[in-house]
C-alpha cells in the first residue's frame, strides 16, 4: 500500500509547467506513463497540493520525470506521469517513501481528498 501511495501522488513532477501536450510529444519508446485517479473531496485544496507537490520534485527528486496535474472526466483528480523505464519508476516511487517534505505533501492531500484507499493508477508501457 505504501507503494502505491508513493507511487500515487508521484504526482509528482519534474516540471508543473508541463502541458499536457509536451507529454504526449516527450513521451518515447520503452517509457512509462503513469495516469493516476483519485476521487478527492476538495479538488481545489487537491489541486493546489497537487502542484506544490510537482514543483517541490521538479527541484527535489534524484531521478527526473515529467508529471502534471489534471481532473478526470468523472471529476476525480489526476496526474499523468512518465518515466523513463519501470526502473526509474521504482526509484522515484522509494525516493517519495523516503522524503520528509514529499510526505508531508502528501499527507496534506489526504487531508484534502480523503481516503488514500480510493487512490489507484494505471501504467501504459510507450511502444
Amino acid at each position: 500500500m505504501k507503494y502505491v501511495i508513493t507511487a500515487v501522488l508521484s504526482f509528482c513532477s519534474f516540471s508543473a509547467a508541463v502541458g499536457a501536450q509536451e507529454i504526449g510529444e516527450a513521451a518515447q519508446s520503452g517509457q512509462l506513463m503513469v495516469v493516476y485517479h483519485w476521487p478527492c473531496e476538495d479538488l481545489e485544496a487537491g489541486l493546489t497540493l497537487l502542484d506544490e507537490m510537482n514543483t517541490y520534485e521538479g527541484g527535489a527528486s534524484p531521478i527526473p520525470y515529467s508529471a502534471i496535474s489534471a481532473v478526470h472526466d468523472d471529476g476525480a483528480l489526476a496526474s499523468i506521469d512518465v518515466h523513463s523505464s519501470q526502473q526509474a519508476f521504482e526509484k522515484a516511487a522509494a525516493w517519495q517513501d523516503a522524503d520528509a517534505e514529499w510526505q508531508r505533501i502528501f499527507a496534506a492531500m489526504v487531508d484534502a481528498c480523503g481516503s488514500a484507499d480510493d487512490l489507484s493508477f494505471k501504467s501504459l508501457r510507450i511502444r
